[in-house]
């Protein structure tokens, strides 16, 4: 390597080492952060290795241990900032980056994958602010965010669930409002918070930080930031572990969801415990592959509180079969249960990537049964990336992604529950009436195609999409109403968003035209228009 090679590589790790452990003294990044998806695209590139699989998140990264090539990229003259020296065991205290968000819709809420953010009608606006502190194997960061969101008046589907709130869900028993509420509001939530502590490559800690599973990029099935982070404890690896024949990556949690106030008065409890486990082995005998799994449970929280079983239900056998008692005789559970395979491949010297997740939400009934019928309650998501160099300081990226959530036809012949949704956990996989997996909901499905131009002045993105909204409330609506074909809700999304460094500032701005087709399945063919804007502060 030339001397010029060699201070490019150093550069390199300096912006690790700066972004992530200096100011921000925590060793994780926020699921969503602008450098996050940077990385990727700089791993596909072949611009950087050592960074793991990306489908355990939020993404640990640890500099000095992030084997980066040499090698010119886009953003090195705004991130490649002096590290000042550390001293082993020394208590570091920072700032959390502080950040402005706004958004605002014209005429119907649209917005995805924002946090403890909802972009309901009118102007929403969010602080995300806090500070950092690292001593030895401990970090901490407090960054809890204040949310206002105006909440504007707009017309909603009749809520055909008896007992529901009119602001509710309007066509099954879920906790996913149409509306919260007839009035603006304010919300202050913990937001990105975590106290972990890293040792010997595990991690243990507690904390309201989103997590995102899987390899999709827009619609993860397992888990996602689409919903307020939930309060959960973790145990897991702190990035790739080395086993001898590959690296292994983790995280097992047990936590609590909370019930929106637009949901059913009358639901059985409002407390929900849930727990769940990722892991991600990458061999070391065939480069770039990364195969996982997600097993998650969510139960109703008696009165008696949380048992002991539920603490360790990830270990419950797949088959219902073994569910079968005299006192239950179908082999129900309480338990609602997801269960998902995974697997992504890089290919650095082609700057190509292919990933794909396939899941389930309901138990086999035996070996036979998953044989005959293995599309039963099932989801998945299909997606690859290609990046081009153009030119050289420039990184031009391609992604494309599918995702189906509707329920296949083994509904003719069986019961199959829509997605996110229980008969007996009502609320369904929600926390403060927003999805934690794919933003699209029971029944959604969704295709996109994206450009992003990634340059030294920061990035510029454009994207189209075609959204289905729930295709089984759909189908039932339709059965029920005599109706025959082209009344699905269907949504084109075509967006563009621009980040721009200004000294220290990154400042972004972003635009999403949807032309939305069968409003409610009842032949609304509506326009809106939503406008965002961004300042994040990030000293150098």
């Amino acid at each position: 390597m030339n001397l010029a090679g060699s201070r490019r590589a150093a550069g390199l790790t300096a912006i690790l080492a700066s972004v992530i452990a200096t100011s921000a003294a925590a060793q994780t990044l926020t699921v969503g952060d602008p450098l996050e998806d940077y990385l990727r695209v700089l791993q596909i590139s072949g611009r950087a290795d050592g960074l793991g699989s990306f489908t355990v998140r939020p993404l640990a990264v640890d500099p000095p241990e992030a084997r980066l090539p040499a090698g010119a990229h886009p953003w090195a003259d705004h991130l490649d900032a002096a590290s000042p020296p550390r001293t082993e065991g020394a208590l570091r205290v920072g700032l959390a980056y502080p950040q402005l968000r706004a958004f605002a819709n014209a005429r119907f809420p649209v917005g995805r994958n924002d946090g403890v953010v909802w972009q309901g009608k009118g102007l929403t606006t969010a602080l995300d602010v806090g500070a950092t502190l690292e001593w030895r194997a401990l970090s901490i960061e407090v960054r809890p965010t204040l949310v206002f969101t105006q909440n504007a008046s707009y017309d909603l589907a009749p809520v055909s669930v008896s007992g529901m709130p009119p602001y509710a869900y309007p066509w099954r028993k879920i906790d996913w409002p149409q509306r919260f509420g007839p009035d603006a509001f304010w919300t202050l939530d913990p937001g990105q918070s975590e106290a972990r502590v890293d040792a010997h490559g595990l991690s243990l800690g507690f904390g309201t930080k989103n997590l995102w599973w899987g390899p999709a990029i827009r619609s993860p099935i397992a888990m996602s930031n689409n919903a307020p982070g939930f309060p959960h404890a973790f145990l897991g690896t702190d990035g790739p572990f080395g086993i001898g024949i590959g690296d292994l990556e983790s995280r097992w949690i047990w936590g609590r969801l909370q019930q929106s106030n637009w949901f059913d008065p009358n639901a059985a409890s409002d407390d929900r415990f849930v727990t769940g486990i990722v892991l991600t082995y990458s061999p070391s005998f065939v480069e770039g592959l990364s195969l996982g799994a997600t097993r998650l449970f969510y139960v109703l929280v008696r009165d008696d509180g949380v048992r002991l079983g539920d603490y360790f239900a990830i270990f419950q056998g797949v088959r219902k079969r073994t569910l079968i008692t005299p006192d239950n005789p179908t082999g129900d559970d309480e338990h609602d249960q997801m269960i998902s395979a995974f697997g992504r491949w890089v290919l650095p010297e082609s700057g190509f990537e292919v990933y794909g997740e396939w899941a389930r939400n309901d138990h086999i009934f035996e070996l036979r049964d998953f044989l005959l019928e293995p599309e039963h309650s099932q989801a998945y998501t299909l997606g690859l990336r290609k990046s081009f160099d153009w030119p050289a300081d420039r990184l031009l990226v391609f992604t494309g992604e599918l995702t189906r959530l509707e329920r296949s036809t083994t509904l003719q012949v069986r019961a199959t529950p829509a997605y996110y949704t229980h008969h007996i956990v009502t609320q369904g996989y929600t926390q403060k009436g927003q999805i934690i997996g794919a933003g699209i909901g029971p029944g959604g499905n969704a295709q996109s195609l994206s450009l992003d131009l990634y340059a030294p002045w920061g990035r510029a993105s454009t994207w189209v999409e075609r959204q289905v909204h729930d295709n089984d409330a759909y189908y039932e609506w339709a059965a029920a109403n005599n109706q025959t074909y082209c009344c699905h809700n269907v949504s084109f999304h075509w967006g563009s968003q621009a980040l721009l460094f200004v000294d220290d500032l990154e400042l972004g701005a972003g635009m999403i035209v949807t032309r939305e087709f069968n409003r409610y399945f009842y032949g609304l063919d509506l326009w809106n228009l939503n406008l965002s804007l961004s300042a994040r502060w990030r000293p150098r």
